[in-house]
């Protein structure tokens, strides 16, 4: 990875946890009226981003004006603006000192709030540090806390669904280093699409939007030069033609390889 795959301001790098997260909130959540998914999906490295530019090709900058969902305001826990609200934030964030005063309307924001804390960065790559934010989204009035790997789409959706089914302020840590972080052969494998098979559904790149999928007519193909090897699209792969070199691999085992791959310093 490395050289061959710079960070783009406004675009989500291809293996970003930050997609994975909110793939993972988005499914969860689902559609209607007062349901919303907000905040900032953006890092140091590209900067702030709306969450729903994640899973755009184009980035913020081509993100539709409709698709960003500004932060619910105005409301009181009494009377929240919303049924449901996912709000995303930055490690760095909720790390900081200001944090407090910044997430003091979370109770006003819906009926059900789930704080989702994006812990990516290079000082959230032990398990003492991700407990510590986990202690951090508590001190600041969450009423539970929960840390899972945003890439382990069963996990996310079951702790999402719970959260989501309880009234209240609820964090969920998402743990996973950051793309630009990950050095070694783990991360340097790509997945391949099967182009005999490939239906040309667009399904993987509608869902994920990774740049490191491209549709080259009539079917997709992986740019094997900047896939991440974080094998988001064979989770989403409807007619399963795309293959991992980790498929035998536990989510547990993928995820452990991605924080030694980030440790490589």
């Amino acid at each position: 990875m490395g050289e061959r795959n710079q960070a783009q301001p406004g675009v989500s790098c291809p293996g970003c946890p930050h997609r994975a997260a909110y793939i993972a909130c988005k499914e969860a959540l689902g559609r209607g009226r007062e349901r919303v998914i907000c905040g900032n999906a953006g890092c140091v490295n590209v900067g702030p981003m709306h969450p729903a530019a994640t899973t755009c090709p184009g980035g913020e900058e081509a993100l539709l004006e409709r698709y960003k969902v500004a932060v619910p305001t105005g409301g009181t826990p009494e009377e929240p603006t919303c049924e449901a609200v996912i709000h995303l934030i930055p490690d760095a964030d909720l790390a900081a000192g200001d944090a407090a005063e910044a997430l003091r309307p979370l109770r006003g924001e819906g009926r059900v709030t789930v704080l989702a804390v994006l812990a990516s960065s290079r000082e959230f790559l032990t398990v003492d540090a991700l407990e510590e934010l986990a202690a951090r989204a508590l001190d600041l009035g969450c009423d539970d806390a929960a840390i899972v790997d945003p890439f382990d789409s069963q996990k996310s959706s079951d702790v999402l669904h719970g959260a989501l089914a309880r009234p209240g302020v609820h964090a969920v840590v998402f743990a996973s280093p950051c793309a630009q972080l990950q050095r070694g052969e783990f991360q340097a494998e790509p997945v391949e699409i099967d182009q005999y098979a490939c239906s040309s559904c667009h399904r993987c790149q509608q869902i994920t939007g990774c740049p490191a999928i491209a549709f080259t007519p009539p079917v997709f193909h992986i740019d094997r030069d900047i896939c991440a090897g974080c094998d988001l699209c064979v989770e989403y792969c409807r007619t399963n033609v795309i293959y991992s070199p980790r498929s035998r691999m536990t989510p547990e085992q993928r995820s452990r390889a991605r924080y030694a791959a980030a440790n490589q310093r």
